[in-house]
């Protein structure tokens, strides 16, 4: 049991430390891209995309140690997560921030500000959560090589 534990402690820290780093490829490459572009939108796009390669394949080959060769597979279900996961995040801004912002500023007593604050770190850290979870048990499952 002691082992398992070391293991699992293992393989989230090195997922917490890999997905930190993409998160600094996403700050960098939004930096670029938008001085390259003058453009929001097309600089966010650049950067999820260099940030969600870049955890693919930190994952892949540091995090989980997957060995599959199917890796087209692997990286559409990868970025397919990701994908369902950001929608999930839009919708729940769209509807607690932008459309009902007053169901949870009423039911907890908080500015929209605060609830614009916890709201996306309930998100960041249910992403983050899931985002594991898919990554182990879906794309890079141990019976998928």
């Amino acid at each position: 049991m002691e082992k398992l534990k070391k293991v699992a402690f293992s393989e989230g820290f090195k997922y917490l430390f890999f997905g930190g780093l993409a998160t600094v490829v996403y700050i960098i490459f939004k930096f670029l891209s938008y001085q390259a572009t003058q453009s929001g939108w097309i600089s966010e796009i650049i950067a999820q995309a260099c940030s969600i390669i870049f955890a693919f394949f930190t994952n892949k080959f540091f995090v989980f140690q997957h060995k599959s060769v199917n890796l087209f597979k692997e990286f559409i279900s990868f970025v397919t997560s990701r994908i369902l996961l950001l929608l999930f995040s839009i919708g729940m801004n769209a509807f607690f921030i932008d459309a009902h912002p007053e169901i949870l500023m009423r039911d907890f007593g908080i500015s929209k500000n605060t609830l614009v604050a916890l709201l996306n770190l309930f998100l960041q850290v249910f992403i983050i959560v899931v985002n594991y979870l898919v990554s182990k048990f879906i794309v890079f499952k141990r019976n998928n090589a």
